[in-house]
């Protein structure tokens, strides 16, 4: 995840709002069951998996890092999405936006994937060590740990760099919707895939389907009932499946 619970009764992990263009940016807690499960998942301070045949132990720190330092439910469908091999991975280029935890990267690693995992600076270290701690020795030079905040910091990564954008519920701020849409379209070039999981719940992830289907070839892919998260496929308008 991308972003910090500071308003609306939630518990402000970090204590602070980062200003950017004169404005303070805020995000709610994602998911509504969240105050039903009293966050007790998120307290955990490991979350355990099996992708790619490794176990994924993902460190979670809520206190520190609210909703950046947790698994939400999107991660594990779009990481079980990778497995299922509906895209090559082996030898393609791959970036995960708003990584949080990393563990669609992690994944998108072991499954063979060169990938650029991003965040904002201060979820940098906590992500950088659980990459480090997930990734065998001979695999961890295929991720690399960078900063990128959507919209910002453009000019350190090629345009069209990447095969393969990866997101995880990266779609619940209406604020960052703009800058979301400039990087990904600076990130994708002509035979990129765009692979976001999000669960639909406002108008506004609606709005913001809308908005990318402007500018791109948009599908649903995949869906899982069961945590209710939908897998979108988005490419640049006009070019021919490249994966």
């Amino acid at each position: 995840m991308h972003f910090w619970p500071e308003h609306a009764g939630f518990f402000c992990p970090t204590g602070e709002r980062k200003q950017r263009a004169g404005t303070a940016e805020m995000a709610l807690v994602p998911y509504e069951e969240t105050a039903e499960m009293g966050l007790q998942k998120f307290h955990k301070p490991l979350a355990t998996f099996s992708f790619a045949n490794h176990t994924i132990q993902i460190r979670q720190d809520w206190r520190q890092l609210g909703v950046a330092a947790v698994v939400w439910d999107a991660a594990v469908v779009l990481s079980t999405y990778l497995e299922m091999g509906a895209v090559e991975l082996r030898g393609r280029s791959a970036v995960e936006l708003g990584a949080g935890t990393g563990l669609v990267g992690i994944v998108a690693a072991l499954l063979g994937a060169q990938v650029t995992i991003t965040d904002r600076k201060v979820a940098l270290e906590f992500l950088k060590s659980n990459v480090e701690a997930n990734l065998p020795l001979h695999i961890q030079p295929r991720a690399v740990v960078k900063e990128l905040t959507w919209g910002q910091n453009l000019g350190s990564f090629s345009p069209g760099e990447f095969d393969l954008i990866l997101g995880a519920d990266i779609i619940y701020l209406e604020e960052t919707f703009t800058d979301l849409l400039q990087t990904l379209a600076h990130l994708c070039g002509s035979h990129s895939v765009i692979l976001l999981a999000c669960r639909i719940r406002y108008e506004r992830d609606n709005n913001f389907l809308a908005m990318l289907e402007r500018q791109f070839s948009v599908s649903k892919v995949h869906y899982d009932p069961e945590k209710d998260v939908h897998v979108y496929k988005a490419q640049k308008r006009n070019q021919r499946e490249g994966l």
